[in-house]
């Protein structure tokens, strides 16, 4: 491989559980209750999307959006990368492959992570929510990834977490690497997975 995209949230930061905690808090503020459980089906899919599944509608959807990249800075304290990661990338930059970003957050919620973790120092680039025609689980915001640094479908790797990280490299028809450290035990819909990663450096074997 020599090209390797990655997502973020379960992937390259341990942040779900932030994420969960802070659309529980607003929800809470609009009078519904939930368990982080009922919640965890808004991991990686864009955030107006969730918005829309939990009953927000046009003009309500954006303000709701906002209320829970604030509310989720609330446990910001507790994100970090998952270890070893970012020396995996730059042992991956060190043999001159290309590294890049598909999230389903928009440019707001990716701004908070890049100024903590400063992902622009790993990466040569980045596609967000709304930046290719379609957003994951199509393949199309991996196509723009690809396209931006040069990349080539059969030397391409997408690194995930989620059903639909497994559903947006099928549909671009690149590999798909699991991060079994946030899901050990894929269902179905995962397959066809090229490799199970059980920690990052396991990345530095699909050289």
């Amino acid at each position: 491989m020599k090209t390797f995209i990655f997502d973020i949230d379960g992937t390259l930061l341990d942040s779900v559980t932030m994420y969960l905690l802070g659309l529980q808090k607003t929800m809470r503020r609009h009078g519904q209750e939930f368990t982080l459980d009922e919640l965890r089906f808004s991991n990686g899919i864009p955030s107006t999307v969730t918005m829309g599944r939990l009953g927000f509608e046009g003009d309500a959807v954006a303000p709701a959006v906002k209320e829970w990249t604030q509310d989720s800075l609330d446990f910001v304290d507790d994100v970090d990368w998952f270890p070893g990661m970012k020396d995996t990338l730059v042992a991956l930059r060190a043999t001159g492959a290309k590294t890049g970003i598909v999230t389903s957050k928009n440019r707001d919620q990716y701004s908070i992570d890049d100024q903590r973790f400063g992902f622009s120092h790993y990466f040569d680039t980045i596609v967000g929510a709304g930046e290719a025609k379609r957003n994951k689980p199509f393949g199309d915001p991996i196509l723009l990834a690809m396209q931006r640094v040069g990349g080539d479908v059969a030397d391409t790797v997408y690194v995930g977490d989620t059903a639909t990280d497994a559903q947006a490299a099928h549909d671009a028809k690149v590999a798909f690497a699991l991060a079994t450290w946030t899901t050990p035990q894929p269902g179905p819909e995962f397959d066809p997975i090229a490799a199970r990663l059980q920690i990052p450096a396991d990345l530095k074997q699909l050289l």
